[in-house]
């Protein structure tokens, strides 16, 4: 039996049947011009076969009802049945219908008397098009190591083909978190102990930004402003997914002398402005981001090194212009801010942030306070290049996350290609009408790139 990490087991104690804890990738492909008439049911049966490529996908827990006492053991009776799964769309296959089905196999969470991971094909879309949705926990692999099994898949070429004769690159990539790290104290003492003042450091300069009343300026956690986004959730799940150009995209960051993550930032606030405003609950303050940033170098390893910024979305501020330049004044700030700081010590910034967040949650307290920040905002790179599965065109890559008590607004985007692909997932139960985000995104959008071309 493979001992539970801490992290693990953190993953696993904080799942609730209201807040699974599984990451999961929605992804819209188009069929080979010559597929077979069989061509589903035979990636149908590939898919049923990705054990024999990730070890991972074997594991399952020894006592699923006592995490205590739970570690990783090999599957007994594994049957592919139970974990791959194949739908066609009643004609004409919509959208709409697509997402209400992903939306449905979102929510439930995984069974944990099996391995943690399902693959959902489903066919029957417009234009010789279908959809894959797979979800894994949290507990076996995170998003960026979910990310890039995926992209494992894939191949650059029309003609490559899924072989299971090696296996695939499997990227765990939690080991440097909190929750690991809390399992593991007796490590890197002298490192900690030598961050502390950079740590403090970094946060007195928050804290004098905060007592000077600067706008335009990183948060303190848990100062952000409660919002429809930081309640209690039930079971239920929105899902909510949209492209923006990618090459205009990075057009406007030039223009504006800012990066693509700084263009979409304006964009969401835009978009989270409107739609608070529709329902007559915009805060006065800023709804706040928090984005995870990466501070790895080109000679690490494939394991996680993060910190945290947390960026005012200005959401009180009507002009994009405005939004998208006070948005870049905050974000370079913060960046030079975590480079003149150690690694470890930018690091434990995001353990300041992420511990109390964590006790909070697993207590059921986590709305007792106000929010550590009021939504997750991720950017994540994708391939600049077309990818194949089995000969089918990958036209878009949804990463769909995590929403929990007091967090119930993810915002994940991955770069494709020529677009940027947008999930958004969160709990429609005290947020009406959420399925307009993403039309909202594009108006957004429109407004910032008329904005800039009109500065300019």
């Amino acid at each position: 039996m493979e001992k539970l990490s801490s992290q693990d087991a953190g993953f696993l104690k904080l799942e609730s049947p209201h807040c699974p804890f599984h990451v999961a990738g929605l992804m819209i492909l188009k069929l080979p011009d010559d597929a077979p008439r069989n061509y589903m049911r035979r990636l149908v049966e590939k898919c049923g076969r990705l054990n024999e490529l990730w070890p991972v996908f074997n594991k399952q827990l020894s006592e699923p009802e006592n995490i205590g006492d739970a570690g990783w053991v090999a599957a007994s009776d594994y049957v592919p049945e139970r974990h791959v799964y194949h739908y066609a769309l009643p004609a004409p296959g919509r959208m709409s219908d697509l997402m209400q089905l992903v939306t449905r196999a979102h929510e439930r969470p995984l069974d944990r008397g099996r391995p943690l991971w399902e693959i959902h094909l489903i066919e029957g879309l417009p234009r010789d098009r279908f959809a894959i949705y797979c979800k894994v926990h949290h507990a076996l692999v995170d998003g960026v190591g979910a990310m890039k099994m995926l992209q494992g898949l894939f191949c650059e070429t029309p003609g490559g083909r899924l072989t299971f004769d090696n296996d695939l690159p499997l990227h765990r990539s939690h080991s440097h978190s909190l929750l690991a790290r809390i399992g593991d104290m007796g490590q890197g003492l002298a490192r900690q102990y030598r961050a502390i003042p950079e740590l403090s450091r970094l946060m007195a300069h928050m804290g004098m930004d905060a007592l000077r009343g600067k706008g335009d300026a990183m948060r303190l956690p848990f100062t952000s402003p409660r919002s429809l986004f930081n309640t209690e959730l039930d079971s239920r799940r929105s899902l909510v997914i949209c492209d923006l150009p990618l090459r205009q995209v990075k057009r406007i960051a030039a223009v504006a002398g800012g990066s693509v993550n700084d263009v979409l930032l304006a964009v969401c606030g835009g978009a989270l402005r409107h739609y608070l405003q529709e329902h007559d609950a915009l805060p006065r303050a800023s709804l706040v981001a928090g984005m995870p940033v990466s501070l790895k170098s080109s000679d690490d390893d494939l394991g996680n090194k993060l910190s945290y910024i947390m960026c005012p979305f200005f959401t009180q501020e009507p002009d994009a212009l405005k939004r998208l330049r006070r948005i870049i004044k905050v974000t370079s700030s913060a960046k030079k801010e975590l480079n003149s700081v150690s690694v470890t010590a930018a690091e434990d910034f995001y353990a300041l942030i992420m511990a109390p967040t964590i006790l909070l949650t697993m207590t059921g307290n986590a709305t007792r306070v106000r929010p550590a920040t009021n939504a997750i905002f991720s950017n994540v790179p994708g391939s600049p290049r077309k990818l194949y599965l089995e000969g089918a065109e990958l036209e878009a890559l949804y990463p769909l996350s995590i929403v929990t008590d007091a967090m119930g607004l993810n915002i994940t985007v991955v770069s494709h290609v020529n677009k940027l692909c947008f999930a958004i997932a969160s709990c429609p139960r005290d947020q009406p009408g959420i399925e307009s985000l993403g039309a909202l995104i594009k108006s957004s959008y429109a407004e910032v790139r008329d904005a800039v071309g009109a500065s300019a």
